[in-house]
């Protein structure tokens, strides 16, 4: 890959081009104490301290600017509330939820790179699964008294946009190596074509499709919590070969790191996050749903190092704070699930069975539906956190 890699000047947020609008924030002014506005971003929203570089204390507030520098006018101050105060009430009920399964599928998986075939086996689509976990999860969440909403029922884009669409800014946005300089003319023409491919791709499939759900939940649902459904793969071999790792992990909003901060949307959400409070219950959520997970699944957690891009947040091994599009751009608590190696030997023999009732055999084991055991554990755990 090294000759033909083109270097892209990838977006930190799916709004990179947006005015920053901090005046929204406004309504947050006095309602949050010094010391919990410093604990939640030392140890959940930016545990590495890179924010800081971007702040300036004062007596009773903190100042946000574009650059390290510090030079040009904040971007906006917060008063801290004048003494310390009891964290917000949790919300009263969680009767709304909204279920978003990963990923466009269908004519769009092989461009999402959520798709592959083994052989003549069927093929696996992402998409798929995660939205039949949702339609199996959103019965199961009703029959239990839930208001339950999908962000997409179907294999098509949320968004009204496509590819084609992105095609100018995908030109602008690729940048060329030196080193391609010495390439045959016609050569650097086709490097450089295949990389405004791949960037209008993205900039369809990723930053707009996930905006569009994001507008979707926070102007037209607005849930009390929203569930990201999704299904896991450790990295393939050059002969794609199935493994035996298997893990689960769940992730909360956090950690954003030094690159991402230059943007000044991406700011603007660390402290709209901080600010309404969503911390607590989408933690107490998580923790929840992990460990009906865990019980039901029987994996080990994911293990992330120091360069992994996730936090540990607390007691529960398998919870995580991560710094995603998703859950940063979606208001209000969001869990963000991915159970399960669909590359995992076992795994990927329960996918090719399906969906079915009782039990299958597979090596001398029985299993149930990955898909309801998947199902069933997220509606245990849900259930006991909101019966908390």
């Amino acid at each position: 890959m090294g000759r033909f890699l083109i270097c892209l000047m990838l977006a930190q947020t799916c709004f990179a081009n947006a005015a920053t609008d901090w005046s929204a924030l406004e309504r947050f002014q006095r309602m949050i104490s010094r010391d919990e506005f410093y604990a939640l971003l030392s140890r959940v929203y930016c545990p590495s301290g890179a924010i800081t570089n971007f702040l300036a204390y004062g007596t009773n507030s903190v100042a946000v600017y574009s650059t390290p520098a510090k030079t040009n006018p904040s971007l906006f101050v917060l008063q801290f509330a004048p003494q310390a105060r009891p964290l917000l009430q949790h919300r009263l009920s969680f009767h709304r939820i909204a279920l978003d399964p990963g990923h466009i599928g269908g004519e769009w998986a092989r461009m999402e790179e959520r798709f592959f075939v083994r052989g003549k086996d069927r093929p696996i689509q992402e998409a798929v699964l995660n939205l039949t976990v949702a339609r199996l999860l959103k019965i199961r969440l009703e029959a239990v008294g839930a208001t339950v909403f999908l962000t997409k029922d179907n294999l098509e884009p949320v968004t009204d946009k496509r590819p084609a669409d992105f095609h100018a800014q995908a030109e602008r946005e690729v940048r060329v190596p030196e080193a391609f300089d010495t390439y045959p003319a016609l050569e650097r023409e086709a490097d450089v074509a295949d990389a405004v491919r791949k960037r209008t791709e993205t900039l369809f499939y990723r930053n707009s499709e996930i905006a569009a759900r994001a507008r979707l939940l926070n102007e037209n649902i607005k849930p009390d919590l929203t569930l990201c459904l999704h299904f896991n793969a450790v990295e393939w071999d050059e002969c794609q070969n199935l493994v035996d790792d298997n893990r689960l992990v769940v992730f909360v909003h956090g950690n954003y790191l030094a690159s991402e901060l230059k943007e000044d949307e991406t700011k603007l959400r660390l402290f709209t996050k901080i600010l309404e409070h969503s911390h607590s219950d989408e933690l107490a959520a998580a923790d929840a749903i992990a460990t009906a997970l865990a019980t039901a699944m029987k994996l080990p957690p994911v293990n992330y190092g120091p360069r992994g891009g996730a936090v540990r947040v607390n007691e529960n091994h398998y919870v995580f704070a991560r710094n995603l599009a998703a859950n940063r751009l979606i208001n209000g608590p969001v869990v963000y699930l991915e159970p399960y190696y669909m590359n995992n030997r076992v795994v990927y023999q329960r996918l090719q069975l399906g969906d079915y009732e009782g039990t299958q055999e597979i090596g001398g084991e029985s299993y149930r539906s990955i898909f309801r055991e998947y199902a069933d554990a997220v509606a245990a755990g849900l259930s006991k956190f909101i019966s908390r």
